[in-house]
């Protein structure tokens, strides 16, 4: 299964975690699911990553932070977006993640923001093949 993961949820899947975010993202390497990703969503989560207040709750250091992109990196198809490719979605930064779907064609976009669950973004990506789920019911999908 193609699976784009949103920032909100890498950001509760590093290793520092054990929840379901985690248990979800070693899941889908392990597993051998497609993680599709784009340089924008890695760029927000090494931004988001380097708040002081999550950089003391997960005790990430600098090197951490750059480990972590990197793995990602290396376990993800990275997807390159288009300026031309719109989606009706309320915040800027969630146009990027729709892209990343669509572009990446993705099967499931995995999120907790409710934007995605607005009736016309998801059947924006329902109509683009997309069926948006967040990390629980993901996660238990995968477990079968």
């Amino acid at each position: 299964m193609r699976i784009v993961v949103d920032t909100t949820i890498l950001v509760r899947a590093t290793e520092a975690s054990h929840g379901p975010a985690r248990e979800l993202l070693l899941r889908i390497i392990e597993d051998r699911h497609t993680l599709v990703l784009s340089n924008e969503i890695l760029y927000e989560l090494a931004r988001v990553l380097r708040y002081p207040r999550l950089l003391k709750l997960y005790a990430l250091t600098e090197e951490r932070v750059y480990e972590y992109i990197n793995l990602l990196r290396v376990v993800a198809e990275i997807v390159p977006l288009s300026p031309l490719l719109s989606a009706p979605m309320r915040d800027i930064n969630d146009i990027v993640v729709a892209q990343t779907a669509i572009l990446g064609e993705a099967e499931v976009l995995c999120t907790r923001d409710k934007d995605f669950y607005d009736r016309d973004a998801a059947q924006f990506l329902q109509d683009a093949g997309v069926t948006v789920l967040d990390d629980i019911a993901l996660l238990q999908r995968l477990r079968g």
